[in-house]
């Protein structure tokens, strides 16, 4: 145990400009920090950290244990994830990966009443592309993964996947709402924001966009759900989402979802994955059982 403790203010140095700084973060006296990483250097029989006038750094000894450091970390949380199951005592962490897109309207709703019914289960919330998620997958730092076209690996495996029709989202009184405003030679001439080309969503769309002949570049760039709602309500711009991530908007008629024309039909794929070789904690499987149900009735 004081072995995996050091790992863990190991990671913490690695963030750091002093020790002083990570024992101030780790709310305990530097010099039980020095003696927890001296221990840790006697164990690997290297010198971790060099210390100077500047602060410290890390030597290629540390730099070797800082690179394989998080996975490890992240396996031994599992671990004692696992190990609490078999205890019976039904309690932990379980990390989800989500794209911004649907975490809102389809990942809180889900939460709230899982956390309703396991109130001792803690949810870890990360959002990102599905590059990310992949990677947080494969370095065990989450359980789940619920995003838009999720890249092969074989490290991960996709257990459940819906195609959601995207929208033109747009201001209620923009021509787009009006008849013939969505036809392809308009679309060209309107101020879009999309997420940008790392995004498998807008990758899809350029590539449906180029095969429709219409070539559509965007005014705005926004990885953010919240800014690309925002450049809707106030530039007047174009976005492509889901009815479900703008359903408040949606219901309160402040904004409008309009149907691409049928030339140009958009699709998303949207995925739910999890580690294909790491046995699921109680909660990670509970959970995942609760989203695939959620997404059935979504597909309905």
């Amino acid at each position: 145990m004081a072995k995996i403790v050091a790992l863990h203010y190991f990671a913490v140095v690695t963030r750091c400009s002093s020790l002083r700084d990570a024992a101030s973060q780790l709310d305990i006296h530097p010099n039980v920090l020095a003696r927890h990483i001296s221990q840790l250097e006697y164990y690997m029989d290297a010198p971790l950290l060099e210390r100077g006038p500047l602060g410290i750094r890390l030597t290629a000894a540390g730099e070797l244990l800082a690179a394989k450091l998080d996975r490890t970390i992240n396996e031994l949380d599992h671990v004692v994830r696992l190990i609490d199951d078999l205890k019976g005592l039904r309690g932990g962490v379980v990390g989800v990966h989500a794209a911004e897109g649907i975490a809102s309207a389809i990942l809180v709703p889900v939460l709230a009443a899982f956390a309703s019914r396991h109130p001792h289960v803690r949810a870890r919330l990360r959002t990102g592309t599905a590059k990310d998620a992949m990677r947080a997958l494969e370095d065990a730092s989450c359980d789940l993964a619920l995003t838009f076209f999720a890249p092969a690996s074989d490290a991960v495996r996709v257990v459940q996947r819906i195609w959601l029709p995207q929208f033109i989202v747009a201001p209620p009184d923009h021509p787009v709402t009006r008849a013939g405003g969505a036809a392809l030679p308009a679309l060209a001439g309107y101020r879009w924001v999309l997420p940008g080309p790392d995004f498998g969503a807008r990758t899809f769309f350029d590539r449906v966009a180029a095969e429709a002949g219409c070539r559509i570049v965007p005014t705005f760039e926004a990885s953010s759900l919240d800014l690309q709602r925002t450049l809707v309500a106030q530039a007047g711009a174009l976005a492509v989402l889901p009815r479900a991530a703008v359903a408040d908007e949606l219901a309160a008629g402040t904004m409008a979802a309009v149907p691409f024309p049928e030339a140009m039909p958009v699709e998303t794929s949207l995925d739910l994955c999890v580690p294909a070789d790491r046995q699921p904690s109680f909660a990670a499987e509970r959970l995942r059982r609760d989203l695939e149900t959620a997404l059935k009735r979504l597909r309905a």
